[in-house]
């Protein structure tokens, strides 16, 4: 089943619901560029407002060639000057005009990064075609600059009244009946996020038609509703081109992602050999992160996640259609236990051994003897000498 969020992407500008002034800005930028003083356009607001389906949208409808790169592809100054001053210099195919769009510049953190945000500016300054941006909130000070460089247009929060004229519109298309009430509640509860909208839309239909009852399984949008719909996706979706965008919006870091899948992947894999192949891309993916962490090569990062995404979904020979009900993994819970448990311990072992002037694995080691020593009724002359507090003394002597 196609996804609403592909199936319903507007074609062109009076398919873009509620956001008229920065579409009308967005346009008169790309078709007078060669007289605008910005070489660049900067579109920011918050999630599932439009931004990327307004330049897509004009793309199609003014017959431009796109070219998307997302931020977290260009991690370092060489990558971001060797493509940019390649894809900003270079003519289109059959020499139509151009479009460069660069999505979610708040990839870039700006310490690690350091580098690639002037090498965009001066990239943009050479350009012979209109560059797009995107950001979430591009008013951190890192941006600065760049902002100065670029046309600065707003996407503000869609209204409710808006978000529930376009669900009503794919209701419509879709021949679901609806309840007013059920589209009204749907519409306020995600806060502006229409993307968010249709998927929460899509993800509640159990038959032909949406009631006010099916709001109720529907909670606040917060980080875990968003991953929990990301799962429903990829486990779901008999289409592995759905399952690609499941993470894209998923306000989790990815060591936390490999976490919600390993947790829930052998609940919703009942076949051994599904699971298997499902792990097999998970492994992939982690000898990826792997590569990342040592030597910092973010390429890799789009390889993790289309084998976290497709590469998981495809793994499975049939779709499981029973209900599972997705768990937050319990492996960071017993992990901060485990170091509550054991904080007084690591606390000696440093003080210990920075007194011996050993590794703090070789003193871990050394404060089970001390424990015989200090519960036998001694130890006076080494709290003393390693600072011990009161805590600590009574730890070890228990």
């Amino acid at each position: 089943m196609t996804l609403f969020t592909l199936k319903y992407q507007p074609q062109n500008e009076q398919q873009l619901f509620g956001q008229q002034k920065a579409v009308g800005e967005l346009k008169d930028f790309i078709t007078n560029y060669k007289t605008k003083k910005s070489r660049a356009a900067l579109l920011y607001g918050p999630i599932g407002v439009g931004k990327t389906s307004s330049v897509y949208a004009l793309a199609k409808q003014l017959d431009y060639d796109l070219l998307e790169i997302n931020s977290s592809d260009l991690r370092n100054k060489d990558k971001m000057e060797t493509f940019l001053g390649s894809a900003l210099g270079q003519q289109s195919l059959f020499f139509r005009p151009k479009l460069i769009l660069i999505d979610e510049i708040d990839n870039l953190s700006g310490v690690k990064d350091r580098g690639c945000i002037p090498a965009l500016i001066k990239a943009i300054e050479n350009s012979s075609f209109p560059v797009i941006l995107t950001a979430n909130d591009p008013f951190d000070s890192k941006f600065k600059m760049l902002r100065k460089t670029c046309q600065n247009i707003e996407y503000h929060k869609l209204q409710y009244r808006t978000i529930a004229h376009a669900l009503q519109w794919v209701c419509e298309q879709e021949n679901i009946q609806t309840e007013e009430k059920a589209i009204n509640s749907l519409a306020r509860q995600v806060d502006g996020d229409l993307r968010g909208a249709l998927i929460d839309l899509q993800s509640s239909l159990a038959k032909k038609s949406f009631v006010f009852a099916d709001i109720t399984t529907l909670s606040d949008r917060k980080r875990t509703d968003t991953i929990l719909n990301a799962l429903t996706i990829i486990f779901k979706s008999s289409n592995v081109e759905n399952a690609l965008s499941a993470f894209e919006d998923v306000d989790l870091k990815l060591n936390e992602i490999f976490l919600w899948l390993d947790n829930n992947l052998p609940h919703e894999y009942v076949k051994a050999k599904d699971l298997a192949k499902a792990y097999e891309f998970v492994a992939r993916a982690d000898v990826f992160n792997g590569r990342i962490r040592r030597q910092q090569h973010w390429r890799f990062l789009v390889y993790i996640y289309n084998l976290l995404t497709a590469g998981v979904s495809s793994a499975k020979s049939e779709r499981n259609t029973n209900f599972v009900q997705y768990k937050p993994t319990m492996r960071l819970l017993r992990i901060w236990q485990s170091n509550i448990k054991n904080a007084k311990k690591k606390d000696i072992a440093g003080k210990l051994a920075g007194k011996t002037h050993v590794s703090k694995k070789q003193a871990l080691e050394q404060v089970l003897y001390l424990k015989n020593i200090f519960s036998n009724g001694g130890g006076e002359k080494i709290a003393s000498e390693l600072e011990l507090s009161d805590d600590e003394i009574n730890w070890l002597k228990k």
